[in-house]
């Protein structure tokens, strides 16, 4: 039988990147329940806009807990430098889904500018691209999660 093996204490960096994780999972989820609103609904370019907002705040709250120089990849480097490549991977699709949530929240603004009855395609682009930009994320938080268990759950 082996020695029950009790797992080490995440280092601070991780843990506050794992909090991050957690409302960055909110935000994906309150877009996603704006989206999925009737977009006829009165109030839906108002909920996707706020979604697209919260999003915003917690994938830049996201970036500074992980890219930071304390941050929670400085740390898997410093402890496991064979990481670099996977976190550096990380920091790419950073920026491109900060630019996505960019160009999704300019497509929203278009709309609040548009006319009383706006344009079906426009709803259906918002939605297209709200749509795969949250699948991007899902994938972008669990190549995260796999980049943490190797780094600790592994490497003891």
């Amino acid at each position: 039988m082996a020695p029950h093996m009790t797992p080490r204490p995440l280092p601070q960096p991780v843990d506050i990147a794992r909090t991050r994780r957690a409302q960055l999972l909110a935000a994906i989820n309150a877009l996603e329940c704006a989206l999925a609103v009737p977009a006829r609904d009165p109030t839906w370019t108002a909920q996707v806009s706020a979604g697209v907002d919260g999003l915003a705040q917690a994938f830049d709250a996201h970036i500074i807990a992980t890219e930071g120089a304390d941050g929670m990849y400085a740390e898997i480097i410093r402890n496991a430098p064979r990481f670099s490549f996977a976190v550096n991977q990380l920091v790419v699709e950073h920026a491109d889904a900060r630019s996505a949530i960019a160009a999704l929240g300019k497509l929203v603004a278009d709309l609040t500018g548009a006319a009383p009855e706006a344009p079906a395609d426009l709803i259906e682009r918002i939605r297209e691209d709200g749509t795969q930009l949250l699948a991007s994320l899902v994938r972008h938080r669990q190549r995260g999660a796999d980049l943490v268990f190797e780094a600790y759950a592994h490497d003891i």
